[in-house]
């Protein structure tokens, strides 16, 4: 693909300039990258766009291709897409040695994609993650063969969530290695099929992702583990919404013996710094998420350096996200940090 005329919007230079003001240190410097090279507009870059490969069960019927995520790249301005999995937690997390085999195919797969066109790619590494020795052993395998952009996580493993204690020597090792980790929702043995003619997807993902981030804050894994950046799906699914509640109720926070309410910070030994505070630092990609509403809630919550685009392609069509986002008349300075400014300082190498 050559000569791409990468479209941003039809924000002015002048107003690009004028965000970068308004933005935080980190996000102002990631920023000037959309600037730079004489003026010269980039597209987005997409960190929730999954990989369909060949092998996956269930999906060989919808003839994925890197070529198709490109066609629909250009034709809605985006530059890069970083690949993950999607739906596979049922066959990725069965702690058997498929799982393992798994895992490693679909990594290998995808780092090929990203050998042949790093500049229109990225990988988020996947891992068997209800396997705690073999996911130590893929995370070792993947950054010392394949250096991905970070690793691709679901929101559950069928029985326990992210947070569960079991599975700390796997944030401790992601810690080291500083990791970027992208939380994709599923769904739980529990809790398919709850309502009868309602699709797992249509509400259960946003509040299964809702689920794995409180039990992360919940078990201590994002204050003990502060060097892994997560990425959280859909504009933060119910998080936004519900962070006051969440913070209130964290266990052990307030004791309440004459059965008043009292707002607290959400601070226990686990969560020292407060609820508000370890779920602030999250990213949040925008993902089918880009109605006026949730968007609002984002806004209202966490800081615009924390925003990040994404599309969910190609499982959902690309324009229920890119055409979605003028609806929600975000500031340019908004648009200029989420298209493209934060993922450029997560991932520096996007900024070439």
């Amino acid at each position: 693909m050559q000569n791409h005329n990468w479209n941003v919007g039809k924000t002015s230079r002048r107003d690009l300039l004028k965000g970068l003001g308004a933005l935080g240190a980190g996000s102002a410097l990631a920023a000037t990258g959309l600037i730079a090279q004489s003026g010269r507009k980039r597209g987005r870059i997409d960190v929730h766009h999954h990989m369909l490969p060949p092998f996956q069960p269930n999906f060989a019927a919808r003839h994925w291709t890197p070529e198709v995520s490109l066609a629909a790249m250009e034709k809605f301005g985006t530059e890069t897409a970083v690949l993950s999995l999607t739906v596979a937690a049922e066959y990725l997390y069965d702690g058997t040695e498929k799982s393992r085999t798994f895992a490693r195919r679909a990594n290998d797969y995808g780092a090929k994609i990203v050998s042949d066109n790093p500049k229109h790619f990225g990988l988020f590494a996947a891992l068997p993650f209800a396997d705690v020795d073999g996911s130590l052993k893929e995370i070792d395998y993947v950054y010392s063969k394949l250096k991905p952009d970070g690793i691709g996580l679901f929101s559950d493993t069928g029985d326990k969530w992210p947070g569960d204690p079991a599975y700390m020597p796997i944030w401790e090792e992601l810690n080291r290695r500083k990791a970027i980790v992208f939380f994709h929702p599923t769904v739980p043995k529990c809790c398919h099929n709850l309502v009868a003619g309602v699709g797992d997807g249509t509400i259960e993902f946003d509040f299964d992702t809702t689920r794995a981030i409180t039990s992360l804050l919940f078990n201590g894994v994002l204050s003990k583990f502060p060097d892994v950046r997560i990425i959280v799906n859909h504009s933060g699914a119910a998080v936004p919404t519900l962070a006051g509640r969440i913070k209130d109720r964290v266990p052990g926070a307030s004791s309440n013996p004459d059965g008043k309410f009292y707002a607290t910070e959400g601070k226990t030994d686990k969560i020292p710094n407060g609820a508000f505070y370890e779920l602030r630092k999250l990213y949040y990609e925008c993902a089918h998420a880009a109605y006026p509403a949730p968007l609002a809630a984002l806004q209202a919550f966490a800081p615009m350096s924390q925003y990040l685009f994404g599309t969910d392609f190609p499982i959902e069509p690309m324009e229920s996200t890119a055409n979605l986002l003028p609806s929600a008349k975000l500031s340019s300075d908004v648009r200029l940090a989420m298209d493209r400014g934060n993922a450029e300082r997560l991932w520096p190498r996007f900024k070439a």
